[in-house]
């Protein structure tokens, strides 16, 4: 019975992590080991498995502009911080990468099997609509920059929310 209890709990788990594009990890920082919830595993599109991860495996899956997890740990242990919250990119295996925000917690610190324990979010369609929204920004700009007479738009409250060079010209802006 207790069997049955806790696969059904595991189930309902690994359901909600699964449906809130999240992932469970827990590093083992002493032996460099990491867990992955079986979400994790489906974030970046890799088979999930029950053994645990190398540090080089997951390490391998970062993009190479975002930083080291090492580095990171480190500097936790330097600041006397306990808590991660950062986003980054990992490498998914069907090509291209996702974005990730993880939220950790160091765990165990003054002992000699330090845990880095917390969550991977799936943030990359919020990151598609940020780059959507600056390129929107962008040529919004550049057409208004380009009208041959003034232009200024003002909001409700009657401030400046953006004008061409040629109104800041012509009012000395």
């Amino acid at each position: 019975e207790a069997d049955r209890i806790y696969s059904e709990t595991q189930s309902r788990f690994e359901t909600a992590l699964t449906r809130g594009r999240c992932g469970l990890w827990d590093w083992d920082l002493a032996r460099g080991r990491m867990f992955w919830s079986r979400s994790m595993f489906e974030l970046v599109g890799l088979e999930p498995r029950d053994t645990l991860l190398g540090y080089g495996d997951v390490s391998r899956l970062i993009h190479p502009d975002d930083g080291d997890l090492m580095a990171l740990v480190e500097s936790l242990f330097a600041s006397d911080e306990t808590t991660v919250d950062r986003m980054f990119r990992m490498r998914h295996e069907q090509g291209g990468y996702i974005w990730l925000r993880i939220r950790c917690e160091l765990v165990d610190a003054s002992t000699a099997a330090p845990h880095l324990i917390g969550i991977a979010v799936d943030v990359t369609e919020q990151m598609r609509l940020v780059e959507r929204s600056k390129t929107a920004d962008i040529r919004l700009r550049d057409a208004i920059e380009t009208i041959s007479e003034a232009f200024v738009l003002w909001d409700a409250d009657n401030r400046l929310v953006m004008c061409n060079s040629k109104y800041q010209e012509l009012h000395g802006i």
